[in-house]
């Protein structure tokens, strides 16, 4: 005979010893209804904890629940005896009458080591007291931002609703991912309208990813911060240079999201000077829009952050449909710069074309650029 190892038992035991558990809460609530009430979230994680150690007394947890003290994540820790696999419960509570809360970060920096299933017990303590329990990520339906994204709790959540079912990742996946918050983010981008953006959208632990902790004015940048932020708009935002009233709404987005900062006037910060006149080796362009001057000037940073753009930066900023190579960012872009140019130059690119094939030189330009050159009789 051969007897298969039912895999599921242990968590149906600690399942069972959580509605036990639960059952004494329950009952010790029922004693004494006004003390639960003033309870705060720390002496509710105890009492939780108490009622858990005594309800395993005589399971394959007895004398193995443990109370995680500090910012940890979960509150409480048992271990089965016979297979070591380890569960976690972590305990949330209101004041208010409703079943809903905030929950933890998405990133779950301070879980506990091999936990492997969390339960959340959730008490609403109120009058008279209320107390549920349910498999973590079954109740956890959207996602908010305090000083990081932390999922929203609702203990009356319906099958099939969790922020898991909406993003199509199951929540062991998610957080055993590499970037869990670059996941998120993809997701509500996809769903974001035009102009809107994640204001929390940094994907990278790096000091480039960090918002500024206050909102700043444009006018109040220093001279190399509005330059450094141009060049990476020029970069992201190739609409800038065409004649659209609505040119400038993603880059304010953007602009408010990863820098923290706010203009009155984009327009003026961008076009405003009236018209210029740009020499390229021996051939000068009379009466171009000022904000050329600025692309010229910084031409070899721009495209540097062309080169650094990911296919979901172009995506998410150009709107693309279909899946784009790393190796095609590059002429995506000149594509756009030279079509929204034409739009201010009278239809005629000739300026920009020549701009670029200087820039980029006879190594680097890519086949498209090359044919825009024919047409105008360019050659390096």
């Amino acid at each position: 005979m051969i007897i298969a190892k039912n895999s599921d038992a242990p968590e149906n035991e600690f399942v069972k010893l959580l509605t036990e558990s639960n059952d004494l809460v329950h009952a010790s609530s029922k004693e004494d209804p006004s003390r639960y009430e003033n309870l705060t979230s720390s002496e509710f994680e105890e009492e939780v904890f108490d009622k858990i150690c005594r309800a395993a007394v005589s399971t394959n947890f007895h004398n193995k629940v443990k109370l995680i003290r500090g910012h940890r994540f979960p509150d409480i820790v048992a271990e089965h005896i016979v297979d070591q696999k380890f569960f976690g419960v972590e305990v949330k509570i209101t004041k208010n009458d409703k079943w809903t809360s905030t929950g933890n970060s998405v990133l779950e920096s301070t879980r506990v080591e091999k936990v492997e299933r969390i339960y959340l017990y959730f008490g609403k303590l109120v009058a008279p007291p209320e107390f549920m329990f349910r498999k973590y990520e079954e109740c956890l339906y959207e996602i908010a931002v305090t000083h990081s994204p932390r999922y929203l709790i609702d203990m009356n959540l319906k099958r099939g609703e969790t922020i898991f079912d909406k993003m199509g990742i199951a929540y062991d996946d998610l957080r055993k991912s590499a970037n869990p918050i670059n996941v998120v983010v993809n997701h509500y981008r996809k769903s974001a309208q035009p102009g809107e953006e994640p204001w929390w959208m940094g994907t990278d632990e790096s000091q480039e990813g960090i918002v500024s902790p206050t909102v700043r004015l444009w006018n109040h940048l220093a001279e190399y911060e509005r330059r450094a932020i141009k060049n990476e708009a020029f970069a992201r935002f190739p609409e800038i240079f065409g004649n659209s009233q609505t040119k400038y709404n993603n880059l304010a987005s953007w602009l408010a999201a990863k820098h923290g900062v706010v203009a009155s006037s984009l327009r003026d910060s961008f076009s405003a000077g009236g018209q210029v006149s740009i020499s390229i080796g021996r051939r000068r362009y009379e009466k171009l829009p000022q904000v050329f001057k600025h692309l010229k000037d910084n031409i070899k940073d721009v495209i540097d952050i062309v080169l650094s753009l990911t296919p979901d930066d172009v995506a998410f900023y150009w709107r693309v449909k279909d899946n784009v190579n790393q190796e095609d960012i590059v002429t995506l872009w000149i594509e756009q710069i030279i079509a929204n140019s034409k739009l201010i130059l009278d239809g005629d690119p000739k300026f920009i074309v020549h701009l670029l094939s200087d820039a980029f030189g006879r190594e680097r330009t890519p086949e498209y650029l090359r044919a825009q050159m024919a047409d105008y009789g360019f050659d390096f």
